[in-house]
């Protein structure tokens, strides 16, 4: 969750999960994510509702205000809730080649779906989205459906090498959010904000020194040290770049996806690098780059971002946070967005 809501021994705290501020990247085509999306005159559920929207149908967001998207409806402007959007639909250049022969396609991310077509060793289909073990893929014919995860390879796959070379000389201070008494968010089931926070990071910097960069972490267990001292050690490397990596949370569970935030105007490349990759790369919905007024960014030097990288109280988001290739991909999409940005 939000940086600036959670200090000491703060449980949950809930906030408007698009936050305050410039968006950025939030127009475009996505996919609605429910079984019947509402869309209303006004971004407000006591608002008339004056249509529906079947999930998986394609929308043009003309503008995202909090948890509300605006877009065009029989010719008038309409409402939805953006939390049930994802824009995966963009990932064109993402595959998934089948490798086995004879493969059963389901309606549904599970066995006990209906087979709706099959596929043979070597086909390929554009990759959706990611439920579980199952990946959603669109068919030649238009249609989608689903194929066990594995029973096919993706072209993400192949980023995993890293070049040491690519970030040698570059210093990078790797916030792990919270910790100690300071837990974060705390998702299904009583995961602890802290500890994911942590065991990502721990996989960012090692792919960071795979590829040649210095890592300074600002806690190296699991310690409470405070905003301001995070700070300090980032300052004493003033040409560093500093990531703070968090995970989100909010009271509705249908809330999901990647925000990357800034403060200084001179960051936004720079994040925008960062989340580019993440969009491509990992199977969650991207949120957008945002402005971010965050003690962590509005005292650093410049070079500063924080990411939030998906709903821990979201079961989807959460089935991958949790997965070790999730991690992975996250920290090769860093490592391929600082090499972006920096070359």
């Amino acid at each position: 969750m939000r940086q600036l809501k959670k200090i000491g021994f703060i449980s949950i705290v809930f906030f408007l999960f698009l936050g305050i501020g410039e968006e950025v990247n939030a127009e475009g085509d996505y996919k609605v994510g429910t079984n019947s999306l509402n869309i209303r005159s006004e971004p407000s559920l006591k608002s008339e509702v004056i249509g529906a929207l079947p999930e998986g149908n394609i929308v043009n967001v003309l503008d995202i205000q909090f948890d509300w998207a605006k877009i065009n409806f029989q010719g008038k402007t309409g409402w939805v809730a953006s939390y049930f959007l994802y824009n995966s639909i963009n990932k064109v250049d993402t595959f998934v080649s089948v490798t086995a022969d004879s493969v059963r396609l389901r309606s549904g991310p599970g066995t006990n779906y209906p087979i709706v077509a099959f596929a043979k060793y070597g086909d390929t289909f554009s990759w959706i989205e990611t439920k579980g073990d199952w990946k959603n893929i669109r068919l030649k014919n238009g249609q989608t459906a689903w194929i066990a995860g594995w029973l096919v390879s993706s072209n993400q796959e192949h980023t995993s090498a890293i070049n040491p070379d690519t970030l040698r000389g570059k210093t990078i201070i790797l916030d792990a959010g919270h910790g100690g008494l300071d837990p974060g968010a705390i998702g299904i089931g009583g995961l602890l904000e802290k500890d994911i926070n942590y065991s990502t990071a721990e996989v960012i910097k090692k792919k960071l020194v795979q590829a040649g960069a210095t890592v300074i972490m600002t806690r190296q267990d699991d310690r409470y040290v405070g905003l301001h001292n995070r700070v300090n050690i980032s300052r004493d490397f003033p040409s560093s770049v500093f990531i703070s990596i968090h995970h989100n949370a909010h009271k509705n569970t249908g809330a999901r996806g990647i925000n990357a935030y800034y403060y200084h105007p001179a960051d936004k490349n720079l994040t925008i690098a960062i989340q580019e990759q993440l969009n491509k790369q990992t199977p969650l919905k991207n949120n957008g780059v945002q402005l971010g007024d965050y003690y962590v960014l509005r005292n650093n030097h410049p070079q500063s971002i924080l990411l939030e990288l998906g709903f821990i109280t979201n079961l989807n988001d959460l089935s991958a946070i949790q997965n070790n290739q999730y991690q992975e991909q996250v920290a090769n999409s860093i490592v391929q967005g600082l090499q972006n940005y920096f070359h």
